[in-house]
């Protein structure tokens, strides 16, 4: 993935999830006959969690490379685009729609997102920062309906800039 294209998705994936977080701060958005708002915060959603997929093709190998990274790299995408799916389908009903389905992609985001943190730390150059998007995902699920997705917000956008593509190659060893 070019750097440009990485710090695009991931920059209007922060600014998606800063929308929505900031549309629920001081509303409560029930789970169905949404109105404007609800629709707001779901579009912004369903968004943010496809150019999160997106990002991941080109943060994942750039926080850790191996086996485990890369399925968790995979696992987290398919976990997003499960619920970016869910998020079009209860937009386009007006209420919350297939709740299993963005349950299950929770789940599995969730897991893809450990399990490359887990190697981001142990192999990773970027040691720091591997746990970041798995850290983001908890904030906005521990805010959840009072703003959570401001805090998952600000952590892509520090994973937009902080994170430089492609990957350093390290220079070979004297002879």
């Amino acid at each position: 993935m070019h750097r440009l294209t990485y710090t695009a998705t991931a920059t209007l994936a922060a600014i998606a999830y800063l929308v929505s977080g900031a549309t629920v701060v001081g509303h409560h958005i029930p789970d169905h006959h949404w109105g404007a708002r609800g629709a707001i915060v779901d579009a912004a959603g369903a968004v943010a969690f496809l150019l999160t997929a997106i990002t991941l093709a080109g943060l994942g190998p750039c926080l850790a490379a191996g086996r485990a990274a890369a399925i968790g790299t995979h696992l987290a995408q398919v976990g997003l685009l499960a619920m970016t799916v869910e998020s079009f389908a209860s937009l386009a009903h007006g209420g919350n729609t297939l709740d299993g389905l963005f349950f299950g992609g929770l789940l599995l985001t969730l897991a893809g997102l450990v399990a490359l943190a887990v190697a981001g730390v142990r192999a990773g150059e970027l040691r720091w920062l591997a746990p970041l998007p798995a850290l983001a995902l908890l904030i906005g699920i521990a805010g959840g309906d009072h703003g959570g997705f401001l805090g998952t917000g600000l952590a892509w956008l520090v994973l937009a800039f902080a994170v430089r593509l492609p990957r350093p190659v390290a220079e070979p060893l004297p002879v």
